[in-house]
């Protein structure tokens, strides 16, 4: 015997099919953002390090470098 759906639970298969989605797009977004700044965070922490080393050893070139670099971070994320 064949099984058919009548069109309101197909609406509403449809309909959480569609919420379904939305919701794994939303956590796809926060795992995303959560990523970015894990990254963001980790790269800033590693350019102060190594400023501070700069800064030891005394190297202008360096700490120069590296600052702009720092500076470029924090402009473009924040």
């Amino acid at each position: 015997m064949e099984s058919k759906k009548s069109y309101t639970e197909m609406m509403k298969a449809a309909a959480m099919t569609r919420k379904k989605a939305t919701e794994r797009s939303v956590m796809e977004i926060y795992i995303d953002m959560v990523l970015h700044e894990s990254i963001l965070m980790t790269r800033k922490s590693k350019l102060l390090i190594d400023i501070d080393a700069a800064l030891d050893t005394k190297d202008k070139v360096l700490f120069m470098k590296l600052s702009k670099e720092l500076n470029e971070l924090n402009v473009s994320y924040g």
